[in-house]
């Protein structure tokens, strides 16, 4: 149903989802409020992008201190990206992934770290 000009910009209220945990997806779950919170407070203002920003500096010393001085930490946006970036770094270029069907890098990962066969 449309809503008119002069009718309230309210949504009906809807019964709440049933509960369901499961470790199909790191994107399946709401961000925890304090992340979200760190996310709008470092929104504000320009900074140059790509690894340039003062964020980036801070995780590069957090990830030094925590783990050695010839750490190079790559931030990445979900568990894809990040278990792309560890097979990558661990095989060489011609290198293959050999797993058992049932494997998550086989099933989950939807082909993301493999070149399609030509």
């Amino acid at each position: 149903m449309l809503r008119g000009m002069n009718q309230p910009n309210t949504l009906p209220e809807l019964a709440p989802a049933p509960v369901s945990r499961a470790f199909g997806s790191d994107n399946w779950a709401g961000v925890h409020p304090e992340v979200m919170a760190a996310l709008a407070a470092a929104n504000v203002d320009h900074a140059p992008a790509y690894g340039g920003d003062a964020w980036t500096a801070s995780f590069d010393e957090l990830a030094k201190r925590l783990f050695g001085e010839d750490t190079e930490a790559f931030p990445v946006f979900n568990g894809t990206g990040a278990n792309v970036l560890a097979l990558q770094a661990a095989l060489p270029r011609w290198g293959a992934v050999i797993c058992a069907q049932t494997a998550h890098i086989n099933l989950d990962e939807t082909g993301a770290p493999r070149k399609p066969a030509a």
